[in-house]
């Protein structure tokens, strides 16, 4: 038998493998502990590890407290993690304590979430500026294929899980269609969609060209906007044509939809799980900015246009800090389990999944290692490559912990 710190005393029925609990003041279980294989699976069945505690399959939440697992079961444990909610929170609809509230604190995360989105967008564009030759390209070839990764795990591990936690969540009510965040995702056929007609488009536009042109001309390839370009170029490796600049601006769309709703929540919300949430946006920020940047950085701009790189670089900086000084704006209204926050985070996240889905593994991954240099590089390379990608991928799904 336990004694439980809300005054139950709660014995072990092997018949219906349950604990059963008379008086307190709670739905509290405890049980003896094993901080290493964490709760009894009686009490928390298939419970997994988050935060620092443990969610389980039958909704209970359980933490270890001075040796002994402290479960609040049956699924009436509502958990606040990274602006939102985990668990049943139908009892919290009207709003939810998300702890102390520290203003100053959230100033400060204003200005260092702005300098480590421009550190990590304009990192690629100054060292373009700074360094040639082998330095470069090893540097840039790095940050490329690491950012492809970011943006792939972002896509997966950040926003569609999200969006799939905004919709299931017991205050918005049961949708009629459960799948929705994966059905919102796929209008990344639209993002293809545009991106199929600005290729057929240029496709066309070289044909009528290339019939005015002699064959040394058509040789040449010039990349000007202005001119025709030779067609086995046009999609893939021509950085200054309308494709290669549209692909750019749709993958900083996503990336942008989703990083506004990052900066409401860091600034509406507080407590004691604020700053492991404040310092994986600070990270979060400059991994994205440098998948973002290093792809800016490829493009090229003719007739003095150069000035764009650095409105698209500091589009994406100021954005996320916008959105927190929104959130702070709003923090004493904010209720992350209003239908209203619920759906249009779900929303975004969705959208934002699939447009990230579509840039990483379409126009970034396949197009880099299948119909890129890397398709006919040396095993050392294509290997380092691979490293980058995966570290990229890795870095962000860490941060997937608290934010």
């Amino acid at each position: 038998a336990f004694l439980c710190s809300n005054g139950a005393f709660c014995t072990w029925a092997a018949a219906s493998s349950s604990f059963s609990c008379v008086g307190g003041t709670g739905t509290v279980n405890e049980a003896t502990s094993s901080s290493s294989a964490g709760p009894p699976a009686s009490v928390c069945p298939e419970g997994t590890l988050h935060e620092g505690h443990w969610d389980c399959a039958n909704g209970a939440f359980c933490e270890e407290v001075d040796g002994a697992w402290v479960c609040e079961g049956g699924g009436s444990a509502c958990v606040v993690h990274g602006g939102h909610t985990h668990g049943d929170c139908s009892d919290q609809c009207n709003g939810v304590d998300l702890g102390e509230y520290d203003l100053d604190l959230h100033v400060v995360a204003l200005f260092m979430v702005l300098v480590s989105s421009l550190i990590g967008v304009l990192l690629p564009l100054l060292c373009s500026k700074a360094l040639h030759g082998t330095v470069f390209s090893a540097i840039f070839f790095g940050a490329k294929h690491f950012g492809t990764g970011v943006i792939i795990s972002t896509a997966f591990v950040h926003l569609l899980y999200h969006a799939f936690i905004m919709f299931g969540n017991t205050c918005l009510g049961e949708l009629a269609f459960e799948p929705a965040a994966a059905a919102i995702a796929m209008g990344a056929y639209l993002v293809f969609g545009i991106d199929f007609c600005v290729m057929r488009w240029l496709k066309t536009r070289g044909k009528s060209c290339a019939s005015t042109l002699n064959e040394d001309e058509d040789e040449k390839r010039t990349t000007d906007l202005g001119h025709c370009h030779g067609p086995s170029r046009l999609v893939h490796t021509d950085y200054a044509s309308p494709q290669a600049h549209a692909d750019v601006t749709i993958l900083e769309a996503g990336i942008i939809f989703h990083s506004i709703m990052i900066g409401v929540s860091l600034g509406a919300s507080g407590g004691s799980q604020w700053v492991p949430l404040f310092i994986a946006v600070v990270f979060h920020q400059m991994f994205e900015g440098l998948a973002l940047g290093s792809r800016i950085g490829q493009l090229v701009w003719t007739d003095g246009r150069g000035w764009k790189r650095w409105v698209m670089a500091g589009t994406f900086g100021l954005i996320t800090p916008i959105g927190v000084a929104i959130g702070i704006g709003v923090h004493s209204a904010y209720n992350p389990n209003s239908g209203a926050a619920l759906l249009s985070i779900g929303v975004l996240d969705s959208i934002s999944a699939g447009i990230l889905i579509y840039a990483g593994l379409v126009e970034m991954l396949a197009h880099d290692f299948m119909h890129g240099e890397l398709s006919h590089a040396r095993a050392p390379k294509v290997v380092a490559a691979f490293f980058f990608l995966l570290a990229g991928s890795l870095c962000m799904s860490v941060l997937g912990k608290w934010a």
